[in-house]
């Protein structure tokens, strides 16, 4: 058992969770320089997560739930086949964010501010989509926004499926 702080805990390795992961309100932060850094939760949620660093933070044989928020400002995040799902906002300052074959849940809203978010075949959901720099490529899977979608700036390259509006009532 293991148990984070509640202010910021900084990695510049692999983070291998093979029990039970209490993360105490804190941010995880990912800061490898060069290389790749994989992230096994274990099954284990996490609240905040930041990746500022050059290198590649990949998940690996577990899917990731962030019950705060997510950024990647730097390097590649690479959801590696499995499931990504954050209930803050989501943001793509620089770097990549490299979807999945698996499905990707924003219920806080997808920001790209710019960095590149690229979708791949899988499924991408979220509620709010604001894209004022940088790159926002749509999965060829299913691409569905539940809130509001916002360009300012930034490229927006549509692939060959369709970004459905899912929101039941309202504007």
């Amino acid at each position: 058992r293991s148990t984070s702080t509640s202010g910021t805990l900084s990695l510049a390795g692999n983070f291998s969770n093979s029990g039970t992961f209490t993360h105490n309100s804190g941010t995880l932060t990912f800061t490898a320089s060069a290389g790749t850094q994989t992230l096994n939760s274990g099954g284990s949620s996490f609240n905040n997560v930041t990746h500022n660093a050059a290198g590649t933070l990949q998940l690996s044989t577990n899917n990731i739930s962030i019950g705060g928020t997510f950024t990647n400002s730097a390097g590649t995040y690479d959801a590696n086949a499995l499931t990504t799902t954050i209930s803050g906002l989501t943001t793509v300052s620089g770097g990549i964010y490299s979807a999945s074959t698996n499905t990707q849940t924003f219920n806080g809203g997808l920001t790209i501010s710019g960095g590149t978010f690229t979708g791949s075949s899988g499924t991408v959901t979220t509620t709010d989509v604001t894209l004022s720099t940088g790159t926002l490529t749509a999965p060829s899977g299913t691409f569905n926004v539940s809130g509001n979608w916002s360009k300012s700036g930034g490229t927006f390259t549509p692939g060959s499926n369709t970004v459905t509006f899912t929101k039941s009532s309202g504007t």
